[in-house]
């Protein structure tokens, strides 16, 4: 069986609780990950999914730890 490559925005805004409304106006905005619209489908890529959670768990993280080295 392969693995699945793509994550529909219904399936992207479960995993990350968000509605699926909030993902079409990061579209918008150019904003969030990356995606590729086939034939009027918006599909993520699994890959730079994760890519895009690395990056704000990473950068989130390192502004939480210089916050509180300030306190």
């Amino acid at each position: 069986m392969s693995e699945r490559l793509y994550l529909t925005s219904k399936e992207l805004a479960h995993r990350w609780r968000l509605s699926e409304q909030t993902l079409a106006n990061w579209r918008h905005a150019k904003k969030g990950p990356p995606f590729l619209r086939i034939g009027g489908r918006i599909l993520y890529p699994l890959l730079t999914t994760h890519d895009y959670e690395h990056k704000w768990l990473t950068q989130h993280n390192s502004q939480a730890t210089l916050a509180a080295t300030r306190s």
